[in-house]
């Protein structure tokens, strides 16, 4: 069953946590990464530790949908196990994983971890439940299936392209689990090696971007912008009485508002992080 199995890792700025990402998935034999960052004395050192690893540089970081999307389509086994470089797979748990996989056989298009459902009520007694929503950090994908839907929206930089990803997929009558035997171990927003200051600008920016993008894109611009206009006030309100009062917090809504803004104006998701080439 492993080697059905294509472990995808779209990265980042990630050297604080990639090696100890590739560590956990060491039984996997097919694993590719792309690198956004066009890090080439990472790409060196992962190849010199990782032989079996297949690496792409991208001089243009495109963000997450697009980056996966690129490699969704240079997998040539049943399944991809999507993985973002600060998580890992959880010691001890593989065998167990691959066995609840054969039991379920081919009847699902997502698979998600247990640990980010840790609010939804599943089912005691059972291993694998259906869900509406898992969150992109990791999923196992069916790829014959995930290619009747269009894999990720790369309209996305940042933020939301899973939760779009898993709403169409259930408009489209498409199966997705959570699976108890799938732990996987997530560090989150500070495993990134971008500065904070520019990592806080992009995150506001992007968050509400997508947002506005999201919203738009299920209900019609004009249901948008009477829903967010309020939003679009009042982050406008706390932005200026931030600026007055020259508190810290200022750039977070400075960027709030225009990442906002840049959507209903139906600008593209344009920030990118500094240097990138």
């Amino acid at each position: 069953m492993i080697d059905n199995i294509t472990v995808i890792i779209v990265s980042y700025k990630s050297k604080k946590t990639i090696f100890n990402c590739i560590k956990s998935i060491g039984h996997f034999n097919k694993i590719l990464i792309l690198d956004n960052s066009n890090d080439k004395e990472l790409k060196k050192k992962l190849k010199n530790k990782y032989s079996k690893i297949k690496i792409f540089l991208s001089k243009k970081n495109s963000g997450y949908g697009a980056g996966y999307n690129f490699l969704l389509k240079k997998v040539k086994t049943p399944y991809a196990l999507l993985m973002t470089p600060d998580t890992s797979f959880k010691k001890g748990t593989l065998s167990k994983f691959l066995l609840s996989l054969k039991k379920l056989k081919n009847n699902f298009t997502l698979m998600g971890p247990y640990k980010q459902n840790k609010n939804f009520a599943l089912e005691r007694k059972k291993t694998i439940n259906e869900a509406r929503m898992i969150l992109g950090f990791s999923m196992l994908i069916n790829i014959k299936n995930i290619n009747k839907n269009n894999f990720f929206d790369e309209n996305f930089f940042l933020y939301l392209e899973d939760i779009d990803l898993c709403r169409r997929l259930i408009n489209n009558n498409q199966k997705i689990y959570i699976n108890k035997s799938f732990i996987i171990d997530h560090i989150g927003a500070k495993s990134s090696n971008i500065g904070k200051n520019e990592f806080d600008k992009i995150r506001n920016w992007h968050w509400m971007w997508s947002q506005y993008y999201f919203f738009k894109k299920y209900n019609g611009n004009f249901l948008a912008l009477t829903k967010f206009f309020s939003k679009l006030i009042s982050t406008s309100v706390k932005f200026i009485i931030l600026y007055l009062f020259q508190n810290e917090n200022q750039n977070r809504y400075k960027y709030r508002l225009k990442g906002l803004y840049s959507s209903m104006i139906g600008k593209k998701s344009y920030l990118r992080p500094k240097n990138i080439l």
